[in-house]
């Protein structure tokens, strides 16, 4: 048998000392309690209370199951408690994917203010680069993914943030280029790269092939997973690369960093989001809204 409303009415019972200070509490007839607590002593086997004129005690038996079915009556209003917050959007976890400039360079001040409006969420940001954000995003890993090539057709996608995607080099290395640089002299350099499924290099494919600038033409010695390895490598000089303006802004506004201007050429791209509906609960749906008037664009 389900024990749940018959171990309600035994707690109404021994909190109220009697079948009718329970029958009463519970707006139910007193034949009504005295058939729950009947079905539990039969069930288990052993008298739950003591009956007198005076009212009803619990028996030893009776004592150990209001001592273990209270716990379970706590937790099931804490559980109660909780699902209202959450239904409120004041609570729950907040599971979501992005790609690595988002998630590294964007996204930590929106997620800031957000927490800042919404104390009793939390947030789990998973990353990769755009096609391994995508392909977990399709599996249902999460119900929201950002990422910075078009995620296809199949989606309700959102335009997010702009960005350009620029050729850097260490100072000295610029220095030798010259303002102005020719392709065969952008060409003659070592480069360092994203792997090809980033979101960055394929924007940076895409615009230099409608250009009829074929990806064989950079003699790439090294590719990297991560923006920080990338400009690492920029920095100490094994060779210039593609990356997001997002991603060098304190590195250029420090010196450290020098864009190479690409003749006839310029790379711009937006920042997509999707969503799976529904979005449960409801802090997913508030965060979502969130992300879509949050938009900025790159300085």
């Amino acid at each position: 048998m389900s024990y749940w409303q018959s171990l309600s009415v035994f707690i109404a019972v021994a909190e109220e000392g009697s079948f009718s200070g329970a029958a009463k509490k519970l707006a139910i007839t007193q034949p009504t309690v005295s058939f729950h607590i009947d079905n539990l002593e039969k069930n288990f086997g052993c008298p739950l209370f003591l009956r007198t004129a005076r009212g009803t005690t619990l028996t030893i038996y009776g004592q150990t199951l209001y001592h273990n079915t209270s716990k379970v009556n706590t937790l099931l209003e804490e559980t109660h408690n909780q699902l209202k917050a959450m239904v409120a959007g004041a609570a729950g976890k907040i599971a979501f994917g992005a790609s690595t400039i988002p998630a590294e360079y964007i996204l930590p001040p929106v997620i800031a203010r957000f927490l800042k409006d919404n104390p009793g969420v939390t947030v789990s940001l998973r990353t990769g680069d755009s096609q391994t954000v995508i392909d977990s995003f399709k599996n249902g890993d999460y119900a929201i993914a950002i990422v910075g090539a078009h995620p296809g057709d199949d989606f309700d996608v959102h335009t997010l943030w702009q960005d350009e995607v620029v050729l850097v080099a260490h100072p000295d290395t610029s220095s030798q280029l010259g303002e102005s640089p020719d392709w065969p002299a952008i060409f003659s350099r070592q480069f360092v790269s994203r792997n090809p499924s980033s979101g960055t290099m394929r924007s940076v494919a895409a615009v230099l092939e409608s250009h009829g600038i074929p990806g064989t033409s950079f003699r790439t010695v090294l590719h990297t997973g991560g923006n920080e390895a990338l400009k690492a490598a920029i920095l100490n000089k094994v060779g210039v690369g593609f990356v997001s303006k997002w991603s060098v802004k304190a590195e250029l506004e420090a010196g450290c960093l020098k864009v190479i201007n690409l003749p006839g050429v310029q790379i711009k791209r937006n920042f997509y989001a999707v969503c799976r509906q529904p979005l449960l609960p409801t802090g997913v749906e508030r965060f979502w809204q969130y992300l879509l008037t949050s938009a900025v664009t790159s300085g």
